[in-house]
């Protein structure tokens, strides 16, 4: 067996066959080389193994697992975590891609600043896009900065000063995780990224920033248009109260930034129910829904915007073929 690697890089797929490649060779080109790949497939429906063993091309560090069940990513993470050896653990979503010098930067930042996790920005990026634009606003990753748990909390919630810091990738110690026992909820499917790293972070450990923003983030055609349905939305509501009752006692500014991610989840549900009742034609009950809680308002208007703005794409090009004729 091989010596064990510096950092154990987790990656939990479930039909990601199309990026694999890309993902997994973004890992091999790292300036820092002391690491293993723990590759855990969710019982995918596509070739992702294939790829996966196709990409490795025999590279010894990468481990491909299977799963016999579909669980979901919490269980596949967690699978992975059990196997790790390294004495850090990344996460890697298999359609993510690193530039070289991710994992030297932040085994650096971890080792210059003592802290047990850390993140960095992320560049957001797709096929339509030619441009990666950062995560993060400037005034906000300016510089290293530390993470504290109600800063965290509140950042997870709707119309948030700060974008929502559970899709930062995190770099952790393997001692937080043996001494805090803290592992992924297996009853979510959503948002079980943000519920792992308020566990975290209650437990005592802070959350140091990189501001270079290091790992790339695929926004896919219809991660815009994605909505929570409602049983993802009470799963995430029941997370939170496990949260609030099995870790220690909050503080109050904690508690204040819990009780309004709490509150804009029950938004949310409110906002389900409105364009449930619009889908099957309930229009004056949806109204009534909608019109008696303001503060789900903004979340109304989102998608008459999209709609207006897909129109618009639509009818630009003739309204420009016909001004060309008129000439």
């Amino acid at each position: 067996m091989m010596d064990a690697p510096e950092i154990s890089v987790v990656m939990a797929n479930y039909n990601g066959s199309r990026h694999l490649a890309a993902a997994i060779r973004s890992l091999q080109h790292q300036t820092f080389q002391s690491w293993e790949l723990i590759f855990v497939d969710d019982l995918s429906s596509d070739d992702s193994v294939a790829a996966a063993v196709a990409a490795a091309d025999g590279d010894p560090r990468v481990a491909i697992l299977q799963q016999s069940t579909n669980l979901g990513p919490a269980a596949a993470r967690n699978r992975a975590i059990g196997r790790a050896r390294g004495n850090w653990i990344a996460v890697f979503d298999s359609d993510d891609i690193m530039r070289p010098q991710r994992l030297e930067a932040l085994l650096d930042r971890a080792r210059r600043d003592a802290a047990a996790i850390v993140v960095d920005d992320l560049l957001l990026f797709s096929e339509q896009s030619a441009t990666p634009k950062n995560f993060l606003p400037r005034n906000f990753a300016r510089e290293p900065r530390w993470i504290g748990l109600a800063e965290f909390i509140d950042s997870n919630r709707l119309h948030s000063r700060v974008p929502d810091l559970g899709y930062l990738k995190p770099f952790i110690a393997m001692n937080l995780l043996r001494d805090s026992r803290v592992r992924y909820d297996e009853r979510l499917r959503i948002g079980e990224d943000y519920d792992f790293m308020a566990r975290l972070l209650a437990h005592g450990a802070r959350m140091r920033l990189e501001p270079e923003a290091h790992y790339l983030y695929r926004r896919h055609p219809n991660s815009t248009s994605y909505r929570l349905k409602r049983e993802h939305i009470l799963a995430l509501i029941e997370a939170d109260r496990r949260f609030a009752s099995e870790t220690r006692p909050l503080t109050p500014e904690e508690a204040m930034a819990l009780d309004r991610r709490t509150q804009s989840l029950h938004s949310l549900l409110l906002y389900d129910r409105v364009v449930t009742l619009t889908k099957a034609g309930h229009y004056r009950e949806a109204a009534s829904t909608g019109l008696g809680a303001p503060r789900i308002w903004p979340l109304l208007v989102r998608p008459i915007r999209a709609r207006a703005s897909r129109l618009y794409a639509r009818l630009a090009p003739s309204s420009s073929a016909a001004q060309k004729e008129a000439r």
